[in-house]
């Protein structure tokens, strides 16, 4: 187990897609803090901001699309916090980890390099766990460069490095890693169960752009016809966690978008393992 761990590291830290990936979300974080930079030092633009984060919070409905915003008070020090808490919202990161891991979970399936070493493992479910482990180290290591970037842009940008209170970033940040670490898992189920590259990235793009809103709506307004019960899927779900994660949230908050995170993580890894354990290696 260790050295298919030990392959699948040295195959990812040689992937040309992973570098691309991250020059180009390095490119994208640069870009939203620029016009972030340019909205918060316009007076009108920055208190229309503050008015629309007010207004949404503690309501459970997402934005179809990419939204960024920063989420400031007027006439307060913009930290690094506020700044890398408006990505994330924004799925500027996700987006970056579901297209790898894609990617990643079907880079090797049909290739010589996976009938090798299928055929060597006694349980081949062995392969997605090694994916797995691999896919969690990207997801670090992509926070880690998103963190950096998003500083330097705040003293570009900004003309200041203000970080924030680094307990509760520091918090945030641990329990966005295991949502989009879960994010990542259940994509490479995705991709493993469908084998189709351009149909389980579309699917993963979709996810980020906040589109399953529409399934979800459908689901709660069967279950309201059928139980006359109100539910809420989206607060129960990575993708939901993701967006209403509060900056400076409660405890409660981060313990609850943490176990969202285990559980689906969980749930489809178990449900990767067994589809490639019983499907034949072609």
């Amino acid at each position: 187990m260790l050295n298919i761990i030990r392959m699948d590291f040295a195959r990812m830290m040689r992937s040309k897609s992973q570098y691309i990936l991250w020059i180009v979300m390095a490119g994208l974080l640069i870009l939203t803090t620029a016009t972030m930079g340019s909205e918060f030092r316009d007076p009108k633009a920055s208190a229309e901001n503050w008015a629309t984060i007010q207004d949404q919070a503690g309501e459970s409905a997402e934005n179809l699309g990419m939204y960024v915003t920063i989420p400031t008070k007027p006439g307060e020090k913009a930290t690094l916090y506020d700044l890398f808490y408006g990505n994330v919202q924004g799925k500027v990161e996700a987006i970056f980890v579901v297209i790898f891991a894609v990617l990643f979970a079907t880079s090797d399936i049909r290739c010589g390099y996976i009938k090798n070493i299928g055929g060597q493992c006694k349980r081949r479910s062995s392969l997605v766990l090694s994916k797995a482990v691999n896919l969690l180290i990207y997801t670090v290591l992509t926070f880690v460069i998103a963190l950096l970037v998003q500083a330097v842009s705040n003293q570009i940008f900004f003309g200041y490095l203000e970080i924030g209170p680094v307990s509760e970033l520091s918090a945030y940040v641990a329990v966005q890693i295991l949502l989009h670490y879960a994010l990542a898992l259940i994509v490479m189920a995705i991709a493993i169960m469908i084998s189709n590259n351009l149909i389980s990235m579309t699917l993963a793009i979709l996810m980020c752009m906040n589109m399953t809103m529409l399934l979800y709506a459908m689901i709660e307004k069967g279950i309201h016809s059928l139980f006359d019960k109100n539910v809420d899927l989206v607060t129960h779900t990575v993708t939901g966690s993701i967006s209403f994660l509060q900056a400076h949230g409660s405890s409660d908050a981060l313990f609850k978008a943490s176990l969202v995170a285990v559980i689906y993580g969980v749930v489809f890894t178990t449900v990767s393992a067994l589809v490639f354990q019983r499907r034949d290696i072609r």
